[in-house]
């Protein structure tokens, strides 16, 4: 009896261990598959990163989106932030136009923070982006990043 336990013990750790260093290799992004390059890293499905760029989202159902969630998860965002500078930014994330706004946040690597909200591929999402530079154009964006973002001009 205390060999099955054991064994039973040692297979669930195992299993843990192995699940937690499991590299993730593709996200989905509103049921978009990306490939997930050399210089970045998933924590998970649904955000990836590195030092110079972070992209999350949020899925919100359509009732929430109707209800206007969205909104009220940015502006608590405000209000928990220090947030220096706060301006519009108009974007297009897999060719759906985005109004986002852009913040500048004191005490971390990725100072620049865009929060936006749309629908892709019938998807509501709340879209978290950050930045180590500022992004003032396509040309400041590497290929992972414009699946996320495509500035307008």
């Amino acid at each position: 009896m205390k060999l099955k336990i054991t064994l039973i013990a040692f297979i669930i750790i195992c299993l843990n261990t192995y699940s937690q260093n499991t590299i993730i290799k593709k996200v989905n992004y509103a049921n978009i598959e990306i490939d997930v390059p050399l210089n970045y890293k998933a924590n998970s499905e649904f955000e990836i990163e590195n030092d110079n760029f972070s992209a999350q989202w949020l899925y919100l159902s359509k009732e929430m989106f109707e209800q206007q969630v969205q909104n009220q998860i940015i502006k608590q965002f405000e209000e928990q932030t220090q947030a220096k500078e706060i301006s519009v930014i108009n974007f297009t994330s897999n060719g759906v136009k985005f109004k986002g706004k852009i913040y500048k946040i004191k005490n971390t690597d990725l100072k620049f923070k865009i929060l936006a909200s749309g629908i892709i591929n019938n998807q509501p999402l709340v879209l978290n982006l950050s930045f180590k530079n500022e992004p003032k154009s396509n040309a400041d964006l590497d290929q992972l990043m414009r699946n996320f973002i495509k500035i307008e001009d």
